[in-house]
């Protein structure tokens, strides 16, 4: 019988979303302003900024290639963790190949082999990348897939996932806090890139900690859940997860939300120089309105669970998303003590705060939907396939932010970065806004289970 895991090993579950979230910020979060900085912010351009292909640039095209590398891993580690029969557990054992790769590549990103950047640097980041997301998905992919298998109900889920936030919210605000550390370095001489360099290993470190954590708390045959594993051929394995219609509903809808929800956050701190006309620190203030509602969120959202079904709170999230990230496009630059500036503080505070409300929802009511189509799919088959299902999932996910990336660097290229050209700034938000509203339209379509 399958015993029921107590808070404390739950807890230490939760450890490694804190744990994950430090090191992928390390890419997601700050690599952007490593290789691209705004003009006159003490840092040198890493990469050519000029569009290479098309509308991508180098930069673009190194997230692309990295994030298909890992979206084609993706399902791949999550078969072979659902077909997996290790002693040590068919999750656990992936997490612990997973771990220091995971750990130790991302800094190398911060360590390009030319200073001055060009082709070098681009293959470097390209090859760093890649590997770093295939080993992050060995890691993150089996231990979101312990969810279903721990948890048993909707509620359950809810619970478990809410749990993972608010472990992970604490570091979410240490790590908004990073281009604080730009600032704090100038005051004891030393320059961005150093102080940079110091933040990411000082992150590293914590993620070691953190993410070693569940490999301790996780005995699989005491406290998971395990149908007969799936023993179709992955190819046909996939192609019967994806000719599920409210499946592949869902994937839309979420590769639309994660590609608006991934255009803000590397923003932040062009927001707080090009547009605010304040330093990188400033980029904190921003990130707290935002963590701030995001935390209000978390109380909300599981008292509307009571009355409202998830695919509903899900719209109202996506929506309320779109209204806010197209009130950022009205932003102008500006700085402090101008005419100007406090309209586009309020604008900026206002929008990013209610843009927390709606990210507390979508963090939290995924793998509650997920978890209803697992459930089905196992009840039908017979096969435990959540691992295939959240590696999807995760795949589109991935795609979602290489094409934010790149069209952030885009932006970027095409209408500046700068003060004094800003526009690639400030369209941002509203492109953003779009993604979020056709999500919302997609998700519509989707045909809720109850229970």
């Amino acid at each position: 019988m399958v015993e029921k895991m107590s808070t404390k090993r739950q807890l230490a579950y939760a450890a490694g979303a804190p744990g994950f979230a430090s090191i992928d910020h390390v890419v997601g979060g700050m690599l952007l302003y490593y290789y691209l900085p705004p003009p006159g912010r003490g840092l040198v351009a890493q990469l050519p900024q000029e569009t290479l292909l098309g509308p991508l640039t180098a930069f673009g095209i190194a997230m692309l290639i990295a994030r298909t590398v890992d979206s084609v891993a993706s399902p791949l580690i999550g078969h072979a963790s659902d077909l997996s029969r290790s002693r040590f557990g068919h999750r656990r054992v992936f997490m612990l190949l997973g771990l220091l790769p995971m750990l130790t590549l991302p800094l190398l990103a911060y360590w390009p082999p030319s200073t001055v950047g060009g082709t070098i640097n681009a293959v470097w980041l390209t090859g760093v990348l890649s590997c770093y997301y295939l080993f992050a998905t060995m890691y993150t992919g089996p231990h979101g897939a312990l969810v279903p298998e721990i948890a048993h109900s909707d509620e359950e889920r809810a619970r478990l996932t809410r749990l993972l936030a608010l472990c992970a919210f604490p570091m979410g605000g240490l790590l908004m806090a990073w281009p604080r550390g730009i600032d704090w370095g100038r005051e004891v001489g030393m320059a961005p890139t150093e102080s940079m360099r110091t933040i990411v290993i000082v992150l590293a470190l914590v993620a070691l900690v953190l993410c070693s954590i569940p490999l301790f708390a996780i005995d699989e045959k005491r406290f998971t859940e395990r149908a007969e594993p799936e023993r179709l051929p992955l190819r046909e394995s996939l192609a019967s997860l994806l000719a599920n219609r409210p499946f592949r509903i869902f994937l839309g809808a979420h590769l639309l939300f994660a590609s608006a929800a991934s255009l803000i956050f590397p923003v932040l701190p062009y927001m707080a120089t090009v547009l605010l006309g304040r330093s990188e620190g400033f980029a904190f203030e921003l990130s707290a309105s935002l963590g701030l509602m995001i935390a209000l969120g978390y109380a909300i959202v599981p008292r509307l669970l009571r009355h409202l079904r998830p695919k509903k709170i899900l719209l109202i999230s996506f929506s309320v998303y779109a209204i806010a990230a197209a009130a950022l496009g009205m932003l102008v630059p500006s700085a402090p003590g101008e005419p100007r500036d406090a309209l586009n503080l309020a604008i900026a505070f206002v929008s990013l705060g209610f843009i927390g409300l709606a990210i507390a929802g979508v963090s939290l009511l995924p793998n509650v939907l997920v978890g209803q189509l697992i459930d089905e799919d196992e009840a039908r088959s017979g096969a435990n396939r959540s691992a295939l299902f959240l590696g999807v999932m995760r795949a589109f996910d991935k795609w979602a932010f290489g094409l934010s990336s790149a069209m952030i660097a885009f932006l970027f290229a095409r209408f500046g970065n700068g003060p004094d050209n800003p526009l690639g700034v400030q369209l941002v938000g509203p492109i953003a806004a779009a993604f979020g509203l056709g999500a919302a339209l997609m998700l519509t379509r989707f045909p809720e289970q109850r229970g």
